[in-house]
């Protein structure tokens, strides 16, 4: 009984620390000048590689006050995959090495966003080492 009781009891004591840390970030919702201003951002060095327009289907975005970080499958406008045989990645689609993903780390820059890096394509979770490359700071990334 009373180690039950202690799991309850560290429960609610770090409920509060997860909370803390979520607070650290936000996630702009659908449709707002926030998210737009940051996949606006995120979606320029990503279609200039694919040669294509894209919109991204995000499974991660986290925003502070001076770090955004993207990670998402870019697609077409349409919703339709992307045709990579247009893109700089046309060979290593080919050689199955290839993922589809994308992550994009931004900067603030006064009212914008300043691309830091992004890599399309990783097989390995790439943002791993941006905090220490770039400064930003770790527990921006999933």
């Amino acid at each position: 009984m009373l180690r039950v009781l202690s799991f309850w009891l560290l429960i609610v004591l770090l409920a509060p620390l997860q909370a803390m840390a979520d607070a650290r970030f936000s996630t702009p919702k659908m449709g707002s000048a926030e998210r737009k201003a940051v996949l606006d951002a995120a979606r320029v060095p990503v279609e200039k590689d694919l040669g294509q327009e894209i919109v991204f289907q995000v499974k991660t975005l986290r925003v502070t006050p001076d770090w955004a970080f993207v990670h998402g499958t870019p697609k077409r406008p349409d919703g339709k995959p992307i045709d990579y045989s247009k893109s700089i990645y046309a060979q290593d689609v080919k050689d199955g090495s290839f993922n589809d993903g994308a992550a994009v780390l931004l900067a603030r820059e006064g009212a914008s966003w300043r691309l830091v890096t992004y890599s399309v394509g990783f097989g390995d979770v790439v943002w791993d080492s941006w905090d220490e490359e770039f400064g930003a700071p770790a527990w921006l990334w999933p």
